[in-house]
């Protein structure tokens, strides 16, 4: 008798069986009047299970041609798109460095570092960068060219910039500031110090649409103050190609950042297309074009001092530069300074003598500044951003010809209320942030800061604390601020 078999359905199986069993009922009635009937009906029921099977291979032959098409199609794709872990080669290399430069955001400003560096607080920092930012394969593009990438990207401009305001006289369009089409961009300079507070100056101008960040452009130099002569040339070379776009003679630089990514990190346009297309992140010849499509620039350094960065103002094919001098109480400063791993063992980093001595020097430069260049430069006190982010950033997008946008008031709105993350966050209650030294400072840390620092802080309106006798009672009434600020 036959059976069912390859998975045919029930009603198949009771067909067979009901057939099978009329069969052989004839078949034992030994009828020779019903054998021919009997042998036409086992010709049918052998012709139907025939149909049947023949109907399931052409079913087996679909299917193996389904999967054969698949693959194929799978093939083609694996052919022209790579998957790959976004670990590789940026992240790692940023881990390396970070750890090496004493953690996350907070290395940024000091860069390379000592044997101590890889602290506990790079491990915080990766977990925040893990629940903020769940982790992903990314795709990396293999197939775009540099000019897919740059047309891709004034595209992105374009719908930034769509309902940007041009307050600068004779800018009315995006064209009019676009070095690629001849345009004059506005570019915007903050020179301070470590730990002063340049770090979220700096991420203030980088919410404004259209702008591509220059941050900490002197990171390879160390963490020092660039006194020695030669290094003053070649920086203030470094600053002017930068802000001319130009990366041919930027080889150290970019050698620098390929193994320190968090040079390029902060500047989160750039950033975004290094991590799709990493093969032209540290190409110069693709960083000029690609700068070029910027309408505004955003510089910060804290290497430099005003003395040297004079020479950006005098520059005629920078005519557009303007800058702004940052400045932060020292003792603030200082306490600041001490949670950062790599400022241990620098003295232009750890010793106050040196820090009141440069802001002696940059006041007094300031002065000569102020009368040479009246619409091109002025100074801002950190602690005065901070009691009134709002209104000191207007003035400070005032004067450098930029609108109050609705980009910029979101980052103030989500930047200046709460304390998020650690020490180099911008996420601040920014009223509270600046004076963190009353706290942290012991009275005798206080009073070594302000003996070294006298002349320094009387310039730039910080009073001192004369009587630390009821040191306890001072911390809750004393006003650090003299008002209203220098050069008002």
């Amino acid at each position: 008798m036959s059976t069912a078999i390859d998975g045919s359905s029930t009603e198949e199986q009771h067909l067979e069986l009901s057939s099978d069993l009329e069969a052989c009922s004839l078949l034992g009635q030994q009828d020779p009047s019903n054998v021919d009937t009997g042998r036409t009906r086992a010709k049918q029921r052998l012709s139907l299970n025939g149909k049947r099977r023949r109907s399931r291979m052409s079913r087996r032959a679909n299917l193996i041609g389904i999967c054969g098409v698949s693959s194929l199609c799978i093939l083609l794709l694996i052919a022209t798109t790579q998957h790959r872990p976004l670990t590789t080669p940026f992240n790692q290399a940023a881990g390396r460095d970070q750890g090496a430069g004493g953690g996350g955001a907070a290395s940024v400003d000091g860069g390379p570092s000592n044997s101590l560096a890889r602290s506990a607080f790079y491990d915080r920092f990766q977990q925040q960068l893990q629940q903020q930012q769940p982790s992903q394969t990314a795709v990396y593009n293999l197939t775009a060219t540099i000019v897919d990438v740059l047309s891709a990207q004034r595209s992105r401009i374009l719908a930034e910039m769509e309902n940007f305001e041009y307050p600068r006289g004779g800018a009315e369009r995006l064209a009019d500031m676009t070095p690629e089409t001849n345009g004059t961009p506005v570019r915007s300079v903050v020179v301070t110090s470590w730990r002063s507070g340049s770090t979220f100056l700096g991420d203030i101008l980088n919410s404004i649409p259209g702008n591509f960040y220059h941050y900490e452009p002197l990171l390879d130099f160390g963490i020092k103050q660039i006194r020695d002569p030669d290094d003053q040339e070649l920086a203030v070379q470094n600053l002017k190609n930068l802000l001319n776009c130009d990366y041919a003679d930027m080889m150290d630089y970019l050698n620098f950042g390929k193994t320190h990514t968090y040079l390029f990190e902060h500047n989160t346009r750039l950033w975004d297309v290094c991590r799709e297309f990493p093969r032209f992140c540290w190409r110069p010849a693709f960083l000029t074009r690609f700068c070029r499509l910027f309408p505004i620039q955003s510089m910060k350094t804290v290497r430099l001092r005003l003395a040297q960065a004079e020479k950006l103002l005098e520059d005629q094919s920078l005519s557009s530069v303007r800058i702004v001098l940052l400045v932060r109480d020292p003792r603030g400063t200082m306490q600041s300074r001490r949670h950062r791993v790599w400022c241990g063992g620098n003295e232009d980093c750890e010793d106050p003598r040196l820090v009141c001595q440069d802001l002696r020097d940059d006041y007094k430069t300031a002065e000569v500044l102020l009368l040479k260049y009246p619409s091109r430069f002025r100074t801002v006190r950190y602690e005065d951003l901070s009691l009134s982010p709002s209104e000191m950033t207007q003035d400070i997008l005032q004067f450098y010809g930029l609108p109050f946008d609705p980009a910029v008031e979101e980052f103030l709105d989500t930047h200046t209320k709460v304390n998020i993350g650690g020490v180099s966050s911008t996420y601040r209650d920014s009223r509270s942030a600046p004076f963190h030294w009353m706290q942290d400072l012991k009275p005798e840390e206080i009073k070594q800061i302000q003996d070294v620092c006298t002349e320094a802080m009387d310039l730039w309106g910080y009073r001192r604390i004369e009587n630390f006798n009821n040191f306890s009672t001072t911390q809750q009434t004393f006003d650090p601020m003299v008002m209203p600020p220098p050069f008002t």
